[in-house]
């Protein structure tokens, strides 16, 4: 049995950033950080999408060879294939996310934080004020003795369950997403797609997220209720449809929550963060830059906590309380926005494009196409009302 001062379930952004933070905050601090995958940053799980301002709060993608490629456009397809090409601006960055989830570990292992990886955790319990961590990997098992644990293993998450913290997602708020590597396909490799209706991704959407000049990710993602199992078979369909002659090189599924950040993301010496925590834009589905804000503020947290030797529920409160002004409470709107939208049909996105291509090509900005669709789509309206006035 060994001690730490803070043990990180998870070495994805919010993990590893955790560990960081963590570590220039309090370098005297024990940090060590557990990945049960043999590597960090695989299996890539999602479409390694990221915005660039909230990306530089954290790393400079200028010439890193864990930006694959810079985006700078925005293309929104109808149900009826109609384009809408947003104006041209600086929109973000898609990654090439197991290199950017290593450059992050080794951020935190520069740092001091002890790596781990192919080491998961197998339970843990409360014990003198902290908590016993039971762990299994290359090295057998062990019991590792924290004052702090924080949670950063993703949508699946056991420490927060272990801790007694409620993380259920309800049914209708996870979708299934599957993703395809393609190869050898024509399309703006300077442009994110993002394609609505029911026939092509119900309850959800498809995108093509370039990787190079002929390489994209190509996914969905698709309420779970209505997938019925076959997320699988509308990507196949559409990518059928659309890129007939591309070669499917890589293949990945999941789960990923569309709710809003959990009730309680704290409980005595357990801080919760990233999607662990459901800290998940809902509209979007993009969650790496918030679960990077969030390990960045559950690494201060826990190192001031621990420094003043209170490490209760009571004081990692605060915790919670600055992450909900800080995203949470914009998650919150985001959730009813998407719910409002759910109600609209596949003829209201084949009328909105038509009405958006109506607008200058150089100033079809988002805030543009919503303010003629708030004027020649008044069901919108009331959902203008609620959350933006």
């Amino acid at each position: 049995m060994s001690d730490v001062d803070v043990l990180i379930v998870g070495a994805g952004p919010a993990g590893a950033v955790a560990a960081c933070e963590t570590r220039r905050a309090a370098p005297e601090l024990d940090v060590l950080l557990v990945e049960r995958d043999r590597a960090v940053g695989t299996p890539v799980r999602c479409a390694e999408g990221v915005g660039d301002a909230g990306l530089r709060e954290f790393a400079d993608p200028e010439g890193a060879d864990w930006a694959a490629r810079r985006i700078t456009r925005v293309i929104f397809l109808a149900p009826d294939d109609t384009e809408v090409r947003l104006a041209e601006r600086e929109v973000g960055w898609v990654l090439d996310r197991t290199r950017f989830d290593a450059f992050l570990a080794a951020q935190a292992v520069s740092e001091g934080a002890e790596l781990r990886v192919g080491v998961e955790a197998s339970g843990m319990t409360r014990e003198n004020g902290g908590w016993a961590v039971r762990l299994r990997g290359v090295r057998g098992e062990e019991t590792v003795r924290a004052r702090i644990v924080i949670g950063a293993d993703g949508v699946e998450t056991m420490v927060g369950r272990w801790a007694g913290l409620d993380t259920r997602v309800p049914a209708r708020d996870m979708e299934s997403c599957a993703q395809y590597v393609v190869q050898g396909i024509d399309f703006d490799p300077n442009a994110i797609y993002l394609q609505f209706g029911e026939g092509v991704a119900p309850g959800g959407y498809a995108w093509i997220f370039p990787k190079s000049g002929s390489a994209a990710n190509v996914g969905l993602g698709m309420v779970a209720l209505k997938s019925d199992g076959r997320s699988r078979q509308y990507l196949d369909d559409w990518i059928a449809r659309r890129f007939p002659a591309g070669a499917r090189t890589g293949y990945t599924v999941g789960g990923v929550i569309v709710h809003t950040t959990v009730k309680q993301t704290v409980a005595d010496g357990v801080l919760l963060a990233g999607d662990a925590a459901h800290m998940i834009n809902p509209l979007s589905g993009g969650g790496i830059v918030n679960a990077m804000k969030a390990g960045r503020l559950a690494g201060q947290t826990a190192a001031s906590a621990i420094c003043e030797g209170d490490t209760s529920a009571t004081r990692l409160g605060s915790y919670h309380t600055t992450w909900m002004k800080l995203l949470g409470d914009d998650h919150l709107k985001y959730y009813k926005i998407k719910q409002a939208l759910e109600q609209l049909d596949d003829e209201f996105y084949n009328r909105l494009a038509r009405t958006a291509n109506a607008i200058d090509p150089g100033k079809r900005t988002l805030g543009r196409v919503f303010a003629h669709a708030l004027v020649r789509h008044p069901t919108l309206i009331p959902i203008a009302a609620r959350f933006f006035i």
